[in-house]
């Protein structure tokens, strides 16, 4: 990169490491020939307030804020554009002299991927999230307001699924949805699960080497499409248990690429590059395939 790159960004998150949005970013970078650097930020929760300002001050145009950090980002801004007011969470932070900006990108990069990809909407489908937490109830709200029949939510940390249940309500109230909070057990899980057009997977797990599958084998069913958010490996511990049983499993590099897409375009008003973007992280996600 440039030692004194036009522009400046970073992903807040923790853990960090893991994330290949550096990669994908820099080689729109260099396909659109534009000066700019993008760097990886491990922020203890405890420690994100101060980040913000850290970064404003040191002169950084725009920032993605990652796991667990998109929830607590909503009370840190400044501004909050109607997508992260809507979808209660902010991935996108936009820095100028009056302040923080933040929006949200990964409802709408979620909703293009399903519809470019995969040729699927939400509309009149039973939809399952597995994981209640930023994305989750972002994607949650964005399937409740594309019309989705029923949403079934899964959650272990106790009233998470409540709060975005009551949230689609409000937010939501002309919107004919049946919205289930299922009980925090993985046993239950399992046995609704079959009952899903789609199924979301918004937790963590499969992030480490180690991690197992979030549901078995016997949870997933033919003709569900199975969405893992976590895009690290080409096939995911979730995406695998689905595949065995016949379900069409997918990872999260789609979405992470268009929602990379609309924050650069927050961020400076140019158009990325989402073609190289997709070919940078697909690069990496197949060199570390197992």
């Amino acid at each position: 990169m440039h030692k004194n790159p036009r522009y400046r960004f970073a992903l807040l998150g923790h853990p960090v490491g893991h994330s290949l949005s550096p990669a994908m970013h820099e080689a729109s970078f260099r396909s659109l020939g534009i000066e700019a650097e993008y760097c990886r930020i491990d922020v203890a929760p405890d420690k994100l307030s101060d980040k913000f300002a850290e970064c404003r001050a040191e002169g950084f145009n725009g920032l993605n804020v990652t796991v667990p950090h998109k929830a607590a980002a909503l009370g840190l801004m400044d501004w909050l554009d109607k997508s992260a007011r809507l979808f209660g969470a902010v991935n996108t932070v936009r820095i100028e002299e009056r302040g923080l900006t933040g929006f949200n990108t990964d409802a709408d990069g979620f909703l293009e991927d399903l519809a470019v990809n995969y040729r699927m909407t939400p509309e009149e489908r039973t939809v399952m999230v597995l994981g209640c937490g930023g994305a989750g109830r972002a994607l949650s709200i964005a399937c409740a307001s594309r019309c989705a029949a029923r949403l079934l939510l899964a959650e272990l940390a106790e009233g998470k699924a409540e709060k975005v249940a009551d949230e689609i309500q409000e937010k939501l109230p002309d919107v004919p949805l049946e919205v289930e909070v299922l009980a925090p057990d993985q046993k239950v899980w399992s046995e609704r699960c079959r009952e899903a057009d789609l199924v979301i997977q918004c937790t963590p797990v499969g992030l480490r080497e180690d991690d197992p599958a979030v549901l078995p084998p016997e949870a997933f069913r033919r003709g569900q499409l199975v969405y893992d958010l976590v895009y690290t490996r080409r096939v995911t511990p979730t995406m695998g248990a689905a595949m065995s049983a016949g379900a069409e499993a997918v990872n999260g590099a789609g979405m992470l690429v268009y929602q990379g897409a609309a924050a650069f375009n927050i961020w400076t008003g140019l158009c990325a590059d989402s073609a190289a973007m997709r070919l940078a992280l697909e690069e990496r996600i197949y060199k570390n395939a197992d």
